[in-house]
């Protein structure tokens, strides 16, 4: 039973996470540690906080953002945020990044909450 309700959420998040989003969050985080409905609505939520803006055509050169996301989480022992990119015009978690990034990176992209 538990095996088939992991299948129907990794099911549903593919609708608005690429595969290789999903393989990295799987990687960086513990997904038995975050509900899941918190994961299937992430891209709702981000769409519902910055659909005005994503329409200003300051947005035009910037079609990815990166996101730090709180999440509700079912172990409170660890961090509720996680970084993902996410494409606004196609609406989808490209990859998820670790919490902490490297001072050194170059940051090309604009950094927004939800």
């Amino acid at each position: 039973m538990a095996a088939r309700s992991h299948k129907a959420i990794m099911a549903v998040l593919r609708r608005h996470w690429t595969t290789h989003a999903i393989q990295q969050f799987c990687k960086r985080y513990d997904p038995a540690d975050y509900e899941p409905d918190s994961l299937i609505n992430l891209v709702d939520q981000i769409e519902l906080k910055y659909r005005a803006a994503f329409s200003n055509p300051y947005w035009d050169p910037y079609p990815r953002v990166m996101i730090v996301a709180k999440l509700k989480r079912r172990n409170l022992t660890i961090s509720p945020k996680i970084r993902i990119v996410y494409d606004r015009r196609r609406r989808v978690v490209i990859t998820v990044l670790p919490l902490k990034l490297d001072p050194n990176r170059p940051r090309h992209l604009k950094t927004l909450k939800v």
